[in-house]
């Protein structure tokens, strides 16, 4: 049993947060602090693309964007933070912003290496991990794909639908009832925009998640803005506790190890960099030039861990709400921390905002498994899961979740360790080609 969870805590914690931060640093020396530089220029075809002609027959840049942020964006961003700060202190958000940044450049590699290796099936391009290692790494290699593929699929169930499911309806705080009825609304949605394909989700998603990112990061505003004389304060207890946690939580949090463990791989289950998830999304992409779409990843995990979770966070450090440092919180931290300034108005706001992120994130996942399943069992495989995969929903609803986010974090690092060996094995040509992408930008030779 001492074994099992060992190897749980290894998985799940430590190591692929070793994988991303050490990847992420070798690619980011080699590539010249690429995610440093093109961040501005990343927020700009981003942002710009709201307003671009959209894609006629095929998924935009912009569209494949927004799939793959409909998936990051999720309850993670809420109660996945709030858990970080209490069981590791406020430190936690420092170690959060860590893994973003070196997320950044790993996600912007992922998705080049996905755009170039991408299959086209159905009228349709389709990518990922599992094929620029079929397409990009010897025969020999094969099985990686495969142990990413199952894997995937195990984790779309859990990390995709259960999870946030399960923490969208709790946010209602209803009877039986009213989980049954969220679940089997969440299940009817799910459906409809997945069996469309890449399209109608691409065209759900970019609607979606624009919308409900501005609604949150309003209402976190609100809270900070009432309380600005105690963001200095929530800043030094973010350094601080980074690196003495006790210090800040009381003795309750002594470990940085804990700090570290909670910051990061709550950031990679918020923002799946390393996970090689959102380079299937951008794989659908009509945009040929893989540097370009690898942009909107940096954006991605921007506007995700540094923007959006440092909100989650920053609220409830200013609201100057109690934490029970060591124990885990959830919505219920983020929901009182409202409440100081919207009342008994906060629970339908977060209610809302909960129901919004949860349903991206499964529909955004369940894009993940169609791929995944497509690769394995090819249009079977993909039909079926797209028949069992809403039904899901209705489980994750009306079931505890305790297992599920165990799980979750658990396939998601048996994720994260084979995507970035791939990765790492098909890096120097990714680097050759963001190289010469930043020396025809600064030349004035790229045209936007």
């Amino acid at each position: 049993m001492a074994v099992i969870m060992f190897a749980e805590s290894l998985i799940s914690g430590m190591l692929p947060f070793i994988f991303l931060l050490f990847c992420g640093l070798y690619l980011t020396y080699k590539c010249s602090f690429f995610q440093f530089g093109f961040l501005p220029s990343s927020v700009k075809y981003a942002l710009g693309g709201i307003f671009k002609k959209k894609a006629k027959g095929g998924v935009s840049p912009f569209q494949a964007a927004c799939t793959a942020l409909s998936a990051t964006v999720g309850t993670g961003n809420i109660a996945g933070v709030a858990g970080a700060v209490s069981l590791g202190g406020a430190g936690a958000v420092f170690w959060m912003w860590v893994s973003a940044f070196a997320g950044m450049m790993v996600k912007a590699v992922e998705i080049l290496l996905a755009l170039k290796f991408r299959e086209r099936k159905d009228g349709e391009y389709v990518g990922g991990p599992m094929y620029y290692i079929k397409n990009g790494l010897p025969k020999v290699f094969m099985p990686l794909a495969a142990v990413f593929s199952f894997t995937g699929i195990f984790s779309v169930f859990c990390s995709g639908n259960l999870t946030q499911t399960n923490a969208a309806v709790c946010s209602l705080n209803g009877g039986f009832p009213i989980k049954l009825a969220g679940g089997l609304i969440f299940a009817a949605v799910t459906a409809f925009v997945i069996i469309g394909g890449a399209r109608r989700i691409g065209l759900f998603t970019e609607k979606i998640v624009p919308l409900m990112a501005l609604i949150y990061i309003l209402m976190t505003f609100g809270i900070i803005i009432a309380n600005i004389g105690l963001l200095p304060g929530a800043f030094k207890m973010i350094f601080e506790g980074a690196f003495n946690p006790s210090a800040v939580t009381g003795g309750a949090v002594g470990s940085i190890i804990t700090a570290v463990i909670e910051g990061a791989s709550k950031g990679v289950f918020s923002n799946e960099a390393g996970l090689g998830t959102s380079a299937m999304a951008h794989s659908a992409s009509e945009l040929t030039d893989g540097v370009k779409q690898s942009l909107y990843g940096i954006f991605e995990v921007f506007a995700d861990t540094v923007v959006i979770c440092t909100l989650t966070a920053l609220t409830i450090l200013c609201s100057g709400v109690n934490i029970e440092y060591g124990k885990t919180a959830s919505t219920e931290l983020v929901n009182t921390a409202l409440t100081t300034l919207y009342g008994k108005g906060a629970g339908i706001l977060l209610a809302v905002m909960m129901c919004l992120f949860g349903l991206s994130s499964v529909i955004g996942w369940g894009f993940y498994g169609i791929v995944c399943s497509g690769f394995i069992f090819g249009m079977r495989g993909k039909k079926l899961f797209t028949a069992v995969y809403p039904f899901f929903c209705i489980a994750g609803a009306v079931l505890t979740a305790d297992t599920a986010w165990r799980l979750s974090a658990f396939f998601n690092g048996i994720m994260l360790v084979v995507n970035m060996i791939a990765v790492m094995l098909l890096s120097s040509d990714a680097i050759s080609q963001i190289r010469e992408f930043s020396k025809n930008f600064k030349k004035r030779r790229y045209k936007d």
